[in-house]
This record gives structure tokens, sequence and C-alpha cells, in this order.
């Protein structure tokens, strides 16, 4: 489940319930009253150790701590949407790449034709002008195991 999908069932489930994220936590509560959170770095930590938590409905209690538990039980990287604004800003600005991969050595590179793997990295032409080479930190979905290279027009579909 996404972390703005569980957000928006949280408000759903309950008009009162707010929702605030701090130190990599997600925090259900109502006013200055938290009822529980989630851990968004972890999976399976939900805390409900919170005495409201105890003191509300048992409906309302079964509703939050079953979005809670499906939240908490969504594995991190697919929590979150898989393109951030600056990937796809680069993706809807630059032109003439149609494929992204990452080499053995972690390097990011964004090719015009389809590149091929090796036991070392995805090679096309020698054409300085058929790839580019990334910001290794972005786009951390893309794998050096992936089979195939990333096609772009995939990834702004899928989003």
């Amino acid at each position: 489940m996404l972390t703005k999908e569980f957000i928006k069932k949280v408000k759903e489930s309950n008009e009162d319930w707010d929702v605030e994220l701090a130190d990599k936590c997600i925090y259900i509560k109502i006013g200055r009253t938290y009822y529980c959170s989630v851990r968004t770095d972890e999976t399976y930590a939900v805390d409900t150790r919170y005495g409201d938590f105890y003191e509300t409905s048992e409906t309302d209690k079964e509703k939050l701590f079953k979005l809670c538990v499906e939240y908490a039980s969504t594995p991190i990287e697919e929590r979150e949407d898989r393109l951030s604004d600056i990937e796809r800003a680069i993706l809807e600005n630059v032109e003439g790449i149609n494929y992204i991969a990452r080499d053995r050595d972690n390097n990011l590179y964004a090719y015009k034709d389809k590149p091929t793997k090796d036991s070392y990295g995805w090679k096309v032409n020698n054409n300085i002008d058929d790839y580019i080479k990334l910001n290794k930190n972005l786009f951390s979905f893309i794998k050096w195991e992936n089979q195939e290279p990333t096609e772009i027009i995939d990834l702004l579909e899928a989003d």
C-alpha cells in the first residue's frame, strides 16, 4: 500500500483522525491525542501502546489496526510512488533517451537505443551521443540484477 493511500484510508475511516509524519513514523491522532503509529522505514512495525487506542470503540480499533497492519506489511520499496518528482522531471524533459539501466558497479545510464547486457554492464554502440550517465542515487528501483533495461515510456505510464 502506498503511503498516500494509507493516509487517505485512515482519514476516510474516521473523519476525526488526523495523520502526522515525524521521526520515520506515521502517527494517527485526534488533536493532541495519539492512538497508534506505524514505522515508515521498517516492515511489521505497528505501535498501539498508546492508552487512548484502547479507549476508542472496538469498531474504530479494528478498522485502524487492520489499516496499520496492511500498510506495515507492505514492503518498504512499494510504499512510495515509483518516481520522485525529480525523476519524473528528468524523464519528461530529456529528449532522445528511451531506456535506463544500472551497471554492475552501480553506475546509472540512460540510452537512446536498447542496450544489451554483458557481464559488467550495458552496452550500445560507442557513439557518445547515444547514452548519458545519470546520478547513481536516482531510480533506486532500477537494479543491476534486472534482465532487461527499463523503458522510460513504461515508467511514465506506470506512475
